[in-house]
């Protein structure tokens, strides 16, 4: 039915984890390092403190006690715990010649930089842990080990960030020649960093859902990670699954667009999967909405129906391409803008039923008694009063209607509903009518009971009372 079928419209919020869902105050909390377990004040491996500092495009900032990120909140987290354990990440950048970098890749899910080591040169790589296992040379035990304790943290929603290095004869061309520097590298140890998520994001989540939002989390991080996040979020069930983004990327659009209904997390998210899959869920009809905070989030950001972007770590071309910039970065910030945009739209509503029934009324009763033989029912001066005095406060309060609790559980509006809808106009139409009725009654029947000379009076006062009612019942 077609009630059923409103019902089952959904509109899509699709969110990345780190910042949005997350405090973004990024913590390393342990590392591994030399086949054992560390806290940050115990590392003394000087390849992974290295790392740490060189590869990077990060920096600290204090003011006071307190310490300012800027750049990756990842790679300031890995600053901060360089600093933890004594070290002077500055200092070991300054006896340090970057002879190149390549950057971190959202494809490749790593980055490289490469540094003058004197007699040759040392090769410092970072990112996924999986991928960097892949680069190096590893005895199986080894590598068992180091998957056991990167499950173990990635199943408490730990981001792990895996290092290796290598030394090795300085190469002709830095830009050809990097699978060769990418190869047969010393596995270092990983980093498990915290991001709590954010105390508000519980609440607004079932907010979401319970207005018929869906919330699609598309994240860089792994499946592991990605999984726990959602399903302490509660966003997880039978029909609802969690996938990489390497099982849907070779789907056909068909299949693909059957498959997205049932994913609500898609783990190391690339920006074009993340852009098809915007494509995707407004071909189904719904309203999307998308986070992003990179250069390389902004074709998507454009194509949804609403670009949000984040205030404090987004660049400025995400915020250039964005409809809205979030200046706190938090997704309860976005349900507070949906409640605020379905008030608003109510009240637009509220108000244009008011003045086309006050409007509509008025041509009828004025029509009606003209061709009924009567003389016209309201003066200039009657008719400026309905039009300024009647119409205008009563319809500029239903404008302001303050913002109502339960608009959060209403299911969405349909994508092609004009402002006025049927069931409005339905309303427009049964209540003009119905006061012009009454009022032609009064003309006919004279059922209040004045004579001729009271008529007029009794006439003006009759519609202008019939407005109040109109202005209550459009409230409402």
């Amino acid at each position: 039915s077609r009630r059923q079928r409103q019902m089952c419209i959904r509109d899509r919020v699709c969110s990345d984890k780190t910042g949005t869902l997350t405090e973004n105050r990024m913590t390393v909390t342990d590392i591994y390092s030399h086949k054992r377990m560390l806290k940050p004040n115990e590392l003394k491996n000087v390849h992974l403190i290295e790392n740490f500092c060189i590869n990077s495009t990060a920096d600290i900032q204090f003011e006071g006690q307190q310490m300012k990120f800027i750049g990756n909140p990842t790679e300031c987290a890995l600053l901060a715990a360089v600093r933890q354990n004594g070290s002077d990440y500055t200092a070991v950048r300054e006896t340090m010649e970057v002879l190149h970098v390549y950057p971190f890749s959202s494809e490749l899910k790593y980055m490289t930089t490469v540094i003058d080591g004197g007699d040759g040169i040392e090769v410092f790589a970072k990112g996924s842990p999986e991928k960097i296992m892949d680069m190096c040379s590893m005895a199986e035990a080894e590598r068992e080990k180091a998957v056991r304790q990167i499950t173990e943290f990635q199943e408490k929603a730990r981001r792990v960030i895996g290092f290796a290095h290598r030394t090795m004869k300085p190469i002709d061309e830095y830009e050809k020649d990097r699978q060769v520097l990418e190869k047969e590298m010393v596995f270092d140890g990983f980093a498990a960093i915290a991001d709590p998520i954010r105390g508000d994001v519980y609440e607004a989540v079932k907010r979401c859902s319970h207005a018929g939002i869906e919330l699609k989390i598309l994240t860089g991080d792994n499946i592991v990670t990605a999984t726990v996040i959602a399903e302490e979020l509660g966003i997880l069930d039978e029909d609802h699954i969690a996938v990489e983004s390497q099982e849907v990327e070779t789907l056909s659009e068909e299949e693909f667009l059957e498959k997205i209904k049932h994913v609500r997390v898609i783990a190391r998210s690339t920006p074009v999967i993340k852009m098809r899959v915007v494509k995707a869920l407004k071909s189904q009809g719904s309203v999307v909405a998308v986070t992003g905070d990179g250069i390389n989030d902004a074709p998507a950001l454009k194509h949804a129906d609403v670009g949000i972007a984040m205030g404090i770590t987004g660049t400025e071309v995400s915020k250039e391409a964005s409809d809205i910039v979030l200046l706190d970065d938090s997704f309860s910030t976005i349900v507070k803008a949906v409640q605020w945009g379905r008030g608003i739209y109510e009240n637009f509503q509220r108000f244009i039923q008011f003045q086309l029934t006050v409007n509509l009324s008025s041509v009828i009763v004025v029509l009606a008694s003209i061709l009924a033989g009567f003389t016209a029912p309201f003066s200039a001066l009657q008719l400026l009063w309905i039009n300024i005095i009647m119409d205008g406060p009563p319809a500029l309060t239903l404008g302001l209607e303050p913002i109502r609790g339960d608009l959060m559980e209403q299911k969405p509006t349909p994508r092609n509903t004009g402002i006025v809808s049927k069931s409005m106009l339905s309303r427009i139409v049964v209540n003009g009518v119905y006061i012009s009725c009454v009022f032609m009654a009064q003309h006919w029947g004279n059922f209040l009971g004045g004579n001729q000379e009271e008529m007029p009076t009794i006439l003006f006062t009759l519609f202008v009372v019939f407005q109040l009612f109109n202005a209550l019942n459009s409230r409402e």
